[in-house]
């Protein structure tokens, strides 16, 4: 692991630029932090526009990821506790993962929504939470390139996302 960083603003700018590399993957959209210093987290990371994908069929990316920036013996880390994922196909949800421990839904635990029109009895599972455990961004950005046809923007992107699976 890494030496941490020497404050909290240092921490989230390399979480902000390594976070903007391997989204550079897939996209030139801008990724914006809200804060750069440790009060009040959890703070938000997001892209700054849903992000079209270079595929042979419509896909577009959205991201958003809740972090706190936290100093440990080593010094200032950024961690990530909370996130929205969603990779759209026509315009609709085709893939979500979530995972938000605060607010006001019951469920809190990491999951994913998938986009069906299937009912279950009564239910749409649309709208089912199936459980994942943690998901890095990185499988996503994996997940639009291997399965979904997603043509990557750089030659360096398994690189880039196993660098990004390492943090």
């Amino acid at each position: 692991m890494a030496p941490g960083s020497r404050t909290p603003a240092e921490a989230i700018e390399h979480y902000r630029g390594r976070t903007a590399r391997l989204l550079a993957c897939l996209t030139g959209e801008y990724v914006v932090v809200s804060a750069y210093h440790a009060a009040d987290p959890p703070h938000q990371l997001e892209l700054l526009d849903l992000a079209k994908l270079r595929a042979p069929h419509p896909l577009r990316l959205s991201v958003g990821e809740h972090y706190e920036a936290r100093e440990d013996a080593d010094g200032w880390r950024v961690e990530v506790v909370g996130y929205n994922y969603a990779i759209e196909h026509d315009g609709r949800d085709l893939v979500s993962y979530h995972w938000h421990p605060e607010g006001e839904s019951p469920i809190t635990w990491p999951h994913m929504h998938v986009g069906t029109d299937t009912h279950v009895g009564e239910r749409w599972f649309g709208k089912v939470h199936l459980p994942t455990g943690v998901v890095g961004l990185e499988r996503v950005v994996a997940l639009a390139i291997t399965e979904l046809g997603a043509k990557p923007l750089r030659d360096d992107w398994e690189r880039l996302i196993a660098e990004a699976a390492d943090r």
